[in-house]
Formats: structure tokens, C-alpha cells, sequence
């Protein structure tokens, strides 16, 4: 009986010691962005631009973090447009008239879901 108590206590205290996981750094997500090629379409910041500019190729962190901030599931359904692009040939057409590429191509061959799910967490993060 004694030794039941103790064995629960120990294992109460060893479970209430385990800290969360430690989120990346800005520093480390900006590392993996990089390394995975997402800016080579796509910016922290939306682009200043005069009437007669181009527009960009793929909007801007921030501005996807505005467009998602209040939608329910807006990680899960970023992380599915990260890993298996966001369109069937540019049908959906989400962010038209305001990007020029015809859609996100998938990336599930340069990126893991995990390391999806953590830029989609990291972009959503530029707007409280």
C-alpha cells in the first residue's frame, strides 16, 4: 500500500515536471523558410507598389495572417495548402486580382507536415 502511494507520487511529480515543447525561434523558422525556398515566391511584407507595378507572385505573410487570423482551422487548412498546393490547376482561386502566380504548387517532396504545421503556426503569428 505504501509503496503504491509512493510509486503514484513519483510518477504525478515526474509528469507535472515535463515542461512543454520549446516553439522555434523566429530566427529558426526564418532558417527553415529559407532553406525550404518559400521566399522565392513569397514575403514577411506585403509589397509596396505603384498602379503600374507587377503584382507580387504569392501574397505576404502578413497578409495571409490577416486573411486567416479569426477563421477556425485556418492551421490545418494552411498546412494542407503548404504540403499539396492550393488548387486544382488555379481553380481556387483564392487571393486573385491580388498575386500573379496561378496557385501554390504542392511541396510534400521539400517539406514534412511537422515542419509545415510549424511555418503555418509562425506565419499566422505576424498578426495578434
Amino acid at each position: 500500500m505504501v509503496r503504491s502511494g509512493l510509486l503514484f507520487m513519483l510518477v504525478a511529480l515526474l509528469i507535472g515536471q515535463s515542461a512543454p515543447a520549446a516553439q522555434p525561434s523566429r530566427g529558426e523558422m526564418d532558417e527553415l523558410a529559407s532553406a525550404k525556398g518559400c521566399y522565392l515566391c513569397h514575403r514577411v511584407e506585403p509589397a509596396k507598389r505603384k498602379p503600374d507595378d507587377l503584382l507580387p507572385y504569392a501574397p505576404s505573410w502578413k497578409d495571409i495572417a490577416l486573411r486567416y487570423r479569426d477563421q477556425k482551422n485556418a492551421e490545418d487548412r494552411l498546412t494542407e495548402v503548404v504540403l499539396g498546393g492550393s488548387g486544382d490547376n488555379g481553380k481556387d482561386r483564392h487571393w486573385k486580382g491580388k498575386v500573379s502566380e496561378v496557385g501554390m504548387f504542392p511541396n510534400v517532396q521539400e517539406i514534412d507536415e511537422g515542419q509545415a504545421r510549424q511555418l503555418v503556426h509562425w506565419i499566422l503569428s505576424f498578426v495578434p
